[in-house]
């Protein structure tokens, strides 16, 4: 063999040997080689670009996994994982129907302090959305999870060891599960830094689930004895506390862009702990998120405020533009407003020449659809993008919007049904995404830098939007009839179809860095190409 071919054998040999290629999945092998030349001796000699002597090979990730699909032994880690996150969501839910426990429960309460009570804790939902953001970039994502079950914990303690008479401890219950409720932010923040890129979509729609899960226990635990429905929800949360200690794994993009250089080791344990079974898959997550962490640690020592990044950088304001006209098109939709003021809603579109019972099955019905068609959209969204079923859902809130008009124009008892039908339609199709998306699209949509801060401040601004339009609906409902409520819910939610078709990206299967290079521009790709490039 000539020294020719052993040099291009030696080549050869460190490109494919298994040391300097353990993970070939989605790698490129670059190398910067300019020519060989044969000197006086006859021995060929590699002459590189730069001035090292050393050959150089550079290995080029995609931060996307080219694994389009895991196997449940692979998944069901960051499965559990997010469940457990999640489980504080249910919380939210119950607060939000327990307003009609404690009047059931409360019979001397007069209608001014009910209505305190069924505000006064969404208007403390942003009061904890904020103190969690302002938080977990410095305890990290599991110790703030874990923070939040406390005030979750005292508000269900206050409630227990008092008597159902007091309304002013019931008053601090409210305040102190709002704030908690608002805290549970953090659960979706983590689920979107945890999950793999083609399963994020379906991990985030479990929020709603959950939260649709809590107002259905809420529902069924009404009639038991008022402490022990109190007492249960302290054991609950207590549990999850305990799943949280034991089970979550820190998030590995916290550790990776909050943490310093030493706590490598730490965040590849987390991602570890998420990817377990099949080496291949965690040598390549790892890979990725430490790419990613390198790309941008020059950049941690003087990393701007939330302000200064969003007024000075695109994949900052653009995102955050798009969520804030979402979030008030969400609330204008009345798909909150209806659930809040369901009953008399059905009270209109149920002639008086009916029986009772059938406004009480009707609103139990309600419940058992947005339950169902949560359900229904979380499965949807693991092969369906945000963009299609948030269209399919406000066309659905259109026309069942039409529906409920038209049929309520003519009060006779064959109108009737066809009116519930287009409640029912109506509650289905704001289930199956209005509900949904606008909330889980905040974590994903922002950046790494200012996502938790970020994420935080548009569940407060929605809640704030949220608790206006619903001290706003009651006299609404009472000046305008309800066939022109529902023609204006109709004209809003056809609206933001068109509003989600052209300006919302859709994110199925996104990872973070192409989610942030789309608001960047076309040149965030060809900077990020050029950097791949040896000189």
């Amino acid at each position: 063999m000539s020294n020719t071919d052993q040099n291009v054998k030696i080549i050869a040999d460190k490109i494919t040997t298994p040391e300097n290629n353990k993970c070939n999945i989605n790698t490129t092998t670059i190398i910067s080689v300019d020519k060989c030349v044969i000197n006086d001796d006859g021995q060929n000699k590699l002459i590189e670009n730069n001035r090292n002597a050393e050959n150089k090979i550079i290995y080029v990730e995609d931060e996307k996994l080219s694994v389009s699909s895991l196997s449940w032994r692979d998944l069901y880690p960051q499965v559990l994982a997010s469940c457990i996150s999640l489980l504080m969501v249910i919380q939210p839910g119950i607060h939000l129907a327990y307003s009609n426990n404690m009047l059931h429960h409360m019979p001397t309460i007069n209608k001014e302090q009910f209505s305190w009570i069924t505000s006064i804790s969404v208007l403390c939902i942003p009061i904890g959305a904020i103190l969690v953001g302002l938080v977990m970039d410095k305890i990290g994502r599991k110790n703030a999870c874990l923070l939040t079950c406390f005030p979750l914990l005292a508000s269900w303690t206050t409630v227990t060891i008092s008597s159902s008479d007091n309304i002013y401890t019931c008053y601090a219950f409210r305040v102190l599960g709002g704030i908690g409720a608002g805290m549970t932010t953090v659960g979706l923040v983590y689920v979107s830094e945890i999950s793999h890129s083609s399963y994020k979509q379906i991990l985030l729609s479990l929020n709603s689930v959950f939260f649709s899960g809590g107002i259905l226990i809420s529902t069924c635990l009404a009639d038991l004895e008022w402490k022990v429905i109190n007492f249960s929800f302290v054991i609950f949360t207590i549990v999850n506390m305990v799943l949280i200690i034991i089970y979550l794994p820190e998030s590995p993009i916290w550790i990776l862009k909050f943490k310093s250089s030493e706590h490598i080791d730490k965040a590849k344990k987390a991602v570890k702990q998420i990817y377990p079974n099949d080496n291949q898959v965690f040598e390549t997550e790892w890979r990725r998120l430490k790419s990613a962490s390198d790309n941008t640690a020059g950049l941690d020592a003087q990393q701007p405020s939330f302000v200064e990044f969003v007024m000075s950088n695109p994949e900052g304001y653009k995102p955050i533009a798009i969520l804030m006209a979402l979030l008030l098109l969400q609330q204008l939709t009345g798909a909150y407003a209806t659930i809040s003021y369901a009953l008399p809603i059905l009270k209109s579109v149920v002639p008086a020449a009916y029986p009772p019972a059938v406004e009480i099955r009707s609103l139990a019905a309600l419940g058992v659809v947005r339950f169902g068609s949560g359900l229904l959209a979380c499965a949807l969204s693991l092969r369906v993008g945000r963009k299609p079923l948030l269209v399919f859902s406000c066309t659905a809130m259109a026309l069942s919007s039409a529906l409920v008009a038209v049929a309520q124009r003519d009060r006779d008892a064959l109108a009737v049904p066809w009116a519930l039908c287009g409640v029912m339609l109506y509650m289905f199709g704001s289930s199956v995404g209005v509900l949904v998306f606008p909330w889980t699209l905040i974590c994903e949509l922002l950046p790494t830098p200012v996502r938790a801060v970020g994420s935080c401040a548009m569940v407060s601004y929605g809640y704030l939007i949220m608790f206006a339009a619903l001290k706003v609906f009651p006299y609404v409902l009472a000046a305008v009839a309800v066939p022109n409520v529902f023609v204006a819910f109709g004209a809003v939610s056809a609206s933001m179809a068109l509003y989600v078709h052209f300006v919302v990206p859709e994110t199925l299967g996104k990872s973070f860095r192409e989610i942030e290079d789309y608001f960047k521009g076309p040149s965030a790709k060809t900077v990020r190409s050029s950097n791949t490039t040896m000189t």
